[in-house]
């Protein structure tokens, strides 16, 4: 796979940032999660447009790609750089070095057809006033668009900001929500389609956490959010 060749090519020793075990479970599910909702998004709009907010490395393009979605990482100056040591862009995969906050990035982004904004990783670290400018400045510019993200719990953000086990992991998390349907009170052509909990995926590996995944507010701690935006 792309990203373990781009591991093996860091010159980093990763057992410094050593997730504990619900974090590898947490990380699997939310990327499968996002997998899943990409690649329903390109079964029904096969010609569309996808960004990537605050990409990273991540290697989704590679895992998802039908051969004809636009589709756009963006990310700072700097990560894109390093990006480049390990992606080529072509006419359909493009980069973008630029802030999430820095607008101007969306006279970049191909206009007119359906687009899908994925956030993995991202929202947690703005304050809510961040995340509520990038979620209406999408709104307003594209017509067409539906967004997915994860998103945690206040609940949860507050309990990792307490244990010192994980709190050097998770102190620079800023913004939770309990649901993304909350989000609809933002504007009237925000509307809520659905969220997927953590929690469902690999019930087994979850150890005794899974005995109280259906329990709000417990079904709410961790999970992808799906939003769409109302043509107009």
């Amino acid at each position: 796979p792309k990203s373990v060749e781009i591991a093996d090519s860091i010159d980093h020793n990763f057992s410094d940032i050593e997730l504990p075990w619900d974090g590898q479970i947490m990380i699997s599910a939310r990327t499968e999660i996002l997998d899943e909702a990409t690649e329903e998004f390109l079964r029904g709009n096969p010609d569309s447009v996808v960004v990537n907010l605050g990409c990273g490395l991540d290697t989704r393009v590679h895992r998802v790609d039908n051969g004809l979605v636009r589709w756009y990482d963006l990310d700072l100056p700097e990560c894109i750089t390093l990006r480049k040591n390990f992606f080529q862009q072509t006419d359909r995969f493009k980069f973008v070095a630029k802030s999430v906050l820095d607008f101007s990035w969306i006279d970049e982004i191909e206009k007119g057809k359906k687009t899908l904004f994925i956030a993995e990783g991202l929202f947690n670290y703005f304050k809510k006033a961040d995340v509520k400018s990038i979620v209406l400045t999408i709104k307003d510019n594209f017509h067409d668009a539906e967004i997915v993200f994860e998103a945690y719990s206040p609940l949860l953000i507050k309990s990792w900001h307490r244990n010192a086990h994980v709190r050097k992991a998770f102190s620079m998390f800023k913004w939770g929500l309990h649901t993304g349907k909350s989000l609809e009170k933002w504007d009237d052509s925000i509307t809520f389609l659905q969220e997927w909990s953590y929690l469902d995926r690999y019930p087994k590996r979850w150890r005794w956490i899974r005995h109280f995944r259906r329990i709000w507010p417990v079904s709410k701690l961790m999970k992808v959010v799906h939003l769409t935006f109302k043509s107009g």
